[in-house]
């Protein structure tokens, strides 16, 4: 498959933000995104057009009967009767006014935040990728998703490291063994990132290294695009 066609670019990043790509499909057009510039672009273009949507579409009013279930649901069939004390009526109307606020706060804040962009790709090789960095714009947090099987390395911790050209390596925090973290960025490792075209994994005691430097073998190296 010839992943330089533009066209093709186009339409695995649209199949990759609605969520249609899947499988090993994902995996590798996600590999791809961590190594190719054209491919990140096409996959921005197709978040920002949902982003761009998603601000266009019309707020709902749910119905009279849509509350009322809900009521029903959270103080049982009394509270929706006609014959409600007004204590309950109260209740009833602060919980729906709580429902509605956390409903505008999820809307407004799903809107606002950028999209997460893949940053790079953490393995050996690339066909064997363990973790996938993401970011977003401003770059104040890294999100860090264990996407393979991290090696076993009993008593020990892999850590993270930027490498800000011409100065000391800085750590980026120790990673995860599963799941997904978010780890966000002091001022000095902001810097450090954004004045870096390489990241490395060390293996170090547990819990990270005690000097603030690597002591322990370097593992991966790979090279980060702009972080900005």
């Amino acid at each position: 498959m010839n992943y330089e066609q533009a066209e093709l670019l186009d339409r695995l990043a649209a199949e990759y933000v609605l969520g249609t790509l899947r499988g090993a499909a994902r995996r590798r057009f996600a590999r791809l995104c961590a190594q190719s510039a054209a491919a990140r672009g096409a996959l921005y273009r197709w978040e920002d057009r949902w982003i761009e949507l998603s601000r266009t579409l019309p707020p709902v009013q749910p119905t009279a009967r849509v509350w009322t279930n809900v009521t029903r649901r959270l103080f049982g069939a009394d509270a929706a009767a006609p014959r409600a004390s007004r204590w309950r009526t109260w209740q009833m109307a602060a919980a729906a006014a709580l429902v509605a606020v956390a409903l505008i706060v999820a809307l407004i804040v799903r809107q606002q935040a950028p999209p997460l962009q893949t940053l790079a790709l953490l393995g050996t090789d690339s066909a064997h990728p363990v973790w996938r960095l993401e970011r977003r714009l401003p770059l104040t947090a890294l999100t860090i998703e264990v996407v393979g099987t991290v090696p076993p390395a009993a008593g020990k911790s892999y850590e993270l490291w930027a490498l800000p050209r011409g100065k000391a390596p800085v750590s980026l925090g120790v990673l995860p063994v599963g799941g997904r973290a978010e780890r966000t960025l002091s001022e000095p490792q902001r810097a450090a990132l954004l004045a870096s075209d390489k990241v490395a994994v060390s293996v170090e005691p547990l819990g990270g290294s005690p000097t603030g430097s690597p002591t322990g073998p370097i593992v991966i190296v790979t090279e980060v695009p702009a972080a900005g």
